[in-house]
């Protein structure tokens, strides 16, 4: 079996070896199910493949997507349409073929220096490409518009909810790629940017942003907005990337943004491992890895972030800390983001549930709740209304 046949495993280039044919067909089951727009059966089947981690990126996304039911908001739907456009390596398929046509682009264009040291340390470039498809931003950028792949995604490979899902989507491809200033949260969930182009201002939707701009909020983003699908509001097609001020305007300024960044790069005003991220959020904003940061004590933060590192799942553990801390009243209406990102967390929201439902506190969490949107917003009217039966 070679590994370059078999779905998905280009990024997870160790993987091949260690399956059986009865392995591959349950990968193959698990993108029908998730090209369906069915993340529960999905996730299922990719849990019952030993080689794949059970706390991998993919295995999180899915799980955070089961435990949400069919009642996305349409810019749910429409993320996690253009992150299966992005992961789809199918050989066969003209999806497949866009993505490997990006990718080849992407890595000559941006990422060449780590194939060059790949190269000169005897490395094995496979795991160059799989780490550049997974974690590039400007890889998942020009594909999803430039190189139209989640359209060809949605005509060719979705089928049952997805595409029924796919009218907002596809409303984003070509978006403008632009630069941004992140400024204030506003009331209702909403975020103020300066469309830095324009040199005007005008709210979004509040999803977190903030948090990518660093631990003070406030800074400058590449990134694309698009409609939301919840009234009028705009929002960024996927969490923008913080970049700095004079790329953020050049890049605004520029006929061709793209190759604003090119020269950004090699004059070393944008740093090419800054452009690659580990998390990959649909549902939020927020970074995992951020939830570390604002539910973790500071005398505490460098030991649990050895334990993260070391394996330990970190992440639900501190998002029910943000949460113990809502239900407190110990932070500011400006963490709504996090909060929302904290009760997406499902084994938070479920440990949420059984510690910290309480009488008296329904009005608590339907203030939280104003102040977010869903899917996160149903999740903490259900704590309100826990609290209320619990009375």
């Amino acid at each position: 079996m070679s590994r370059n046949t078999t779905p998905g495993f280009r990024r997870l280039p160790r993987v091949a070896d260690q399956m059986t044919a009865a392995h591959v067909d349950l990968v193959t089951q698990s993108l029908a199910a998730e090209r369906s727009g069915d993340a529960a059966r999905a996730l299922e089947l990719h849990a019952s493949v030993p080689a794949f981690k059970k706390r991998s990126r993919h295995n999180v996304l899915l799980t955070q997507l089961a435990s949400l039911g069919d009642d996305l908001p349409d810019w749910v739907w429409a993320r996690w349409i253009a992150y299966q456009a992005i992961r789809c390596e199918d050989q066969d398929t003209d999806t497949g073929k866009i993505q490997r046509l990006a990718l080849k682009y992407v890595l000559e264009t941006f990422h060449d220096d780590q194939l060059a040291d790949c190269h000169a340390n005897g490395g094995d470039p496979v795991q160059v490409f799989a780490r550049v498809a997974s974690e590039s931003w400007l890889f998942h950028q020009l594909l999803v518009h430039e190189f139209a792949g989640l359209d060809r995604f949605v005509d060719e490979l979705a089928t049952g909810r997805l595409a029924e899902h796919a009218a907002l989507a596809r409303s984003w491809v070509g978006a403008p790629l632009r630069g941004y200033g992140i400024g204030v949260p506003q009331p209702g969930g909403l975020l103020r940017v300066e469309d830095l182009a324009a040199g005007s201002w005008t709210d979004v939707l509040d999803l977190g942003a903030r948090a990518t701009v660093g631990e003070s909020g406030g800074g400058w983003v590449l990134g694309r907005l698009v409609p939301s699908g919840v009234d009028d509001l705009l929002m960024f097609d996927a969490p923008p990337i913080a970049v700095p001020e004079r790329v953020a305007r050049d890049v605004a300024e520029a006929p061709k943004p793209w190759a604003r960044v090119t020269e950004a790069l090699a004059e070393g005003r944008l740093v090419e491992r800054h452009l690659m991220r580990t998390d990959l959020e649909l549902v939020t904003d927020v970074p995992s890895i951020d939830l570390l940061r604002v539910g973790t004590p500071p005398a505490d933060l460098e030991r649990v972030t050895a334990q993260l590192r070391a394996g330990r799942d970190e992440i639900p553990r501190a998002a029910f800390r943000i949460l113990r801390r809502a239900a407190d009243r110990a932070l500011p209406e400006s963490d709504a983001p996090h909060v929302a990102a904290a009760v997406l967390q499902p084994t938070a929201h479920a440990d949420a549930r059984r510690m910290l439902v309480r009488e008296g506190q329904h009005d608590v969490w339907t203030g939280w709740a104003a102040l977010v949107h869903e899917p996160a917003r149903g999740l903490l009217l259900d704590l309100a209304e826990a609290g209320r039966a619990a009375g």
